[in-house]
C-alpha cells in the first residue's frame, strides 16, 4: 500500500510548520524532486487521492473508510453473446478496489474472463466483438462516462483519469462504480459459410453447441436467457383473459390486461437485458406502459371503424381459385364481414397449394424445435429473429406440429397473435425446405 512518511492532510497540525515547508521539530523536513516515483495521480499538489499501482498496492492493507488515502472503487463486470440478441451469460461484482483498473484488468480481470470464457463458450469457438464501460459516480449532477471500444482493447488511461477527477466526490462518501460488458461473438468457419451457400442450414455441431450454451446457463450458472424470460413472464394464462395463449401486461392499478405485439415484447426485453429488474408486471417502466396505453387505444379505434364499416356495407360474394385447378373456378363463397369464414377460405387455398405428403423422421416437438432453430439461422435482424421467435411460442403452446403448420395453418393464426406477415408466411412455407436441407 502507498503510504507515504509525509501526508499533507495533516502538514499544519503543528503550529511550528509554515506552509510544510519547514519544521521546527528538529526532523528534516522530506525533500521530492520531479523524478520522484509516486502513485497513480498527484495527491501532494493538488490534494487528490491517487490510484494505486501494483508498486504500492498491498492486498491485505485495509483503508481507514472515514479517512482513506487512496481511491477505491466496484467493478460489476458480465461476459455477453452476441447471437441475433444479446444473452448474458456472467455477471460478478469486485467490491472496494483500491488497485487502478489497467493493473487490475492484466493482474485478475483478464485471467478471470479468459477462464469464463473458455467454461461458458462451448465450439465451434467465439471471439471478443466489444467492450464497453460505463464509469458512473453516487452523485446525481454527475453524468456517467460511457466509452465502447473494440475487442477487448481498453483505454484504461481514459477510465483512470475519470476516477480521479471524481476522487473529491468520493472524499465526501460518494461511490464510484465501473461497469464493463465483454461481448462475444461467434467464429465463422470457412466451412460453415460454404454449407450455407449450398443452403444445407444449420449443422448438428452448431446445434449440439447451442443447446451446450444453454445448458450452461441454466444448469451451471442459473441463469436463463433474458427474452425467456421476459416470456415467460407476461405468458397469458387466460383466467380472466380472454387472451388465452397470448402475451399480456397486466395493469396493476385496473387489472386490466393489455394484449402485447412483438413490438412491445421486443421493447421489455430490451429493458430487461440493459440490466433494468423486471420480475413482475409493475416493473413494467412507464415510457413503455404508455406505448401498451396508446395501442390499446388504436386497435379499439380499428375494431370500432371495421364494426362501422361491416354494418353499413353490404355482402361481398367472392369466388376462391385454386391455382393449378383448371377449370375449378367455383369456390367456396363468403361475407367479407364474416371473419370466420374468410378465415376458413385462407385455409382451404393455402391447403391446396401445399403438399401434405411430408415425411418428418423424428418426434412431433423436437422437429419444431429444430425447424425454429433453422429459421433463426435464416436471418441476422433481431426485429426478424424477435418475431419467428414468437411464431415458434405460438405453435409450440397450441401442440401444432410441422404438417398443421404447413397444410392447415393460415397466416392470420399468426399475424392476429402480432407476427408480422412475411415472418408468418415464411414460418408455413418453409417446412418442404427444412426438411429438404436439414434432413435429406
Amino acid at each position: 500500500m502507498y503510504t507515504p512518511d509525509y501526508d499533507p492532510r495533516r502538514a499544519n497540525d503543528s503550529p511550528f510548520s509554515f506552509d510544510g515547508e519547514f519544521d521546527l521539530d528538529g526532523r528534516t523536513s522530506p525533500f521530492r524532486t520531479c523524478e520522484t516515483p509516486r502513485a497513480y495521480g498527484t495527491p501532494f499538489q493538488d490534494k487528490r487521492l491517487p490510484l494505486l499501482g501494483l508498486s504500492d498496492w498491498d492486498p491485505n492493507f485495509r483503508d481507514d473508510e472515514d479517512d482513506p488515502t487512496c481511491i477505491h472503487y466496484d467493478i460489476e463486470w458480465k461476459l455477453q453473446l452476441k447471437k441475433g440478441r444479446l444473452s448474458k451469460l456472467v455477471e460478478i461484482t469486485e467490491e472496494n478496489l483500491t488497485l487502478a483498473p489497467s493493473a487490475y484488468w492484466d493482474k485478475f480481470l483478464s485471467v478471470e474472463l479468459a477462464a469464463t470464457v473458455r467454461d461458458k463458450l462451448p465450439e465451434p469457438r467465439y471471439e471478443p466483438d466489444e467492450t464497453t464501460v460505463v464509469v458512473s459516480v453516487e452523485k446525481r449532477s454527475e453524468r456517467n462516462m460511457r466509452k465502447r471500444f473494440d475487442g477487448l482493447v481498453v483505454n484504461w488511461k481514459t477510465i483512470e483519469d475519470k476516477l480521479r477527477g471524481w476522487a473529491p466526490l468520493f472524499r465526501e462518501g460518494n461511490k464510484l462504480r465501473i461497469y464493463i460488458s465483454f461481448v462475444y461473438k461467434e467464429v465463422v468457419q470457412p466451412a460453415a459459410a460454404t454449407t450455407r451457400s449450398r443452403g444445407r442450414g444449420a449443422t448438428g455441431r452448431q446445434l449440439i453447441a447451442r443447446d451446450q450454451l444453454l445448458a450452461d446457463q441454466e444448469e451451471s450458472t442459473g441463469s436463463r436467457p433474458v427474452w425467456k424470460e421476459v416470456y415467460e413472464l407476461l405468458h397469458c394464462t387466460g383466467v380472466p383473459c380472454v387472451n388465452s395463449q397470448f402475451y399480456c401486461w397486466r395493469d396493476p392499478e385496473n387489472k386490466k390486461h393489455y394484449k402485447l405485439d412483438t413490438n412491445i415484447l421486443s421493447m421489455l426485453v430490451d429493458f430487461a437485458e440493459e440490466g433494468n429488474l423486471l420480475r413482475t408486471h409493475d416493473d413494467v417502466p412507464e415510457n413503455i406502459r404508455q406505448v401498451i396505453y396508446k395501442h390499446e387505444e388504436e386497435s379499439s379505434e380499428r375494431r370500432r371503424l371495421k364494426r362501422k364499416r361491416s354494418d353499413s356495407s353490404s355482402p361481398i360474394n367472392i369466388n376462391v381459385t385454386c391455382p393449378g385447378h383448371p377449370g375449378q373456378h367455383q369456390g367456396e363463397i363468403f361475407n367479407e364481414s364474416n371473419a370466420e369464414a374468410r378465415g376458413e377460405a385462407q385455409g382451404l387455398v393455402a391447403s391446396r397449394q401445399r403438399p401434405i405428403d411430408l415425411v418428418i423422421p423424428m418426434r412431433r416437438n423436437q422437429a419444431l424445435e429444430r425447424y425454429h432453430e433453422w429459421q433463426q439461422d435464416q436471418v441476422d435482424s433481431p426485429r426478424w429473429q424477435q418475431n419467428i421467435r414468437c411464431a415458434y411460442e405460438i405453435t409450440r403452446e397450441a401442440c401444432l406440429d410441422l404438417r398443421h403448420v404447413h397444410t392447415e395453418v393460415g397466416a392470420e393464426f399468426y399475424t392476429d397473435r402480432g407476427v408480422q406477415l412475411g415472418v408468418a408466411l415464411s414460418f408455413i412455407n418453409d417446412v418442404p425446405r427444412w426438411i429438404e436441407e436439414a434432413l435429406g
